[in-house]
């Protein structure tokens, strides 16, 4: 990941009011600065028990998956009905969305449970929405 002038910038104030108390609540233009790290695609990660340890502030910033990530492993039409299914769609709805048959929607969500090694339809929208998040 390339880092541009902002982003130091805005790390560079995170962690001069963080070594100033790491203890204390965070002042706005912290957060401020932490948002700009966030915002774009990246994630941030402020580890505090680190910080402690270190003697000085830990941030981790990379750039958080996209959703094609965390379907790489699907077909085309798997990631079609995956896609449907994060979004909280039943079968029938899935079914009516693609032009294609209950029975194979059902065929699909099997497909991307095990492709995916996620036990149910929740437990997809649970790690979509982790991978995509935080």
């Amino acid at each position: 990941m390339t880092v541009d002038a902002d982003v130091i910038e805005a790390l560079a104030v995170v962690l001069e009011d963080l070594q100033k108390g790491p203890q204390s609540p965070i002042p706005p233009r912290t957060i401020e600065a932490l948002s700009a790290l966030a915002m774009n695609g990246r994630k941030l990660r402020v580890d505090l028990d680190a910080s402690r340890t270190l003697g000085a502030p830990l941030v981790t910033v990379f750039e958080k998956p996209s959703d094609t990530e965390f379907l790489a492993p699907l077909t085309l039409r798997q990631k079609d009905v995956a896609r449907l299914l994060i979004d909280g769609k039943s079968n029938r709805d899935i079914a009516e969305t693609c032009g294609i048959s209950v029975a194979t929607v059902k065929d699909h969500v099997h497909a991307v449970l095990q492709r995916l090694n996620l036990p149910s339809r929740g437990a997809v929208m649970a790690a979509s929405r982790a991978a995509t998040r935080d």
